[in-house]
């Protein structure tokens, strides 16, 4: 899993599909082509600043069963708050 974060190609497949995105954005194991980990998923939330520009993103790694309902409200309002105190 981190061999495959570190290459630049998957960093920049996430980010790019996170630019794209409105809000959330889940990735589970194999079922998506942009993360594509067995047993994985991914919730990741584009921050924006006052001007919503893209200025990064904040995400979570867990197992396929994360606890959806509890890590996308969390994911959501920090990187809403880093977009505050960022930008």
């Amino acid at each position: 899993l981190f061999a495959a974060l570190e290459e630049q190609e998957t960093i920049a497949r996430l980010l790019d599909a996170t630019h794209e995105a409105e809000g959330i954005q889940i990735f589970i194991g194999t079922e998506s082509p942009t993360f594509q980990h067995a047993g994985w998923s991914m919730v990741m939330s584009p921050t924006r600043d006052t001007q919503g520009r893209l200025i990064g993103a904040i995400g979570v790694i867990g197992p396929t069963r994360i606890n959806y309902g509890r890590i996308i409200p969390i994911v959501d309002y920090t990187a809403k708050i880093m977009g505050k105190l960022l930008g």
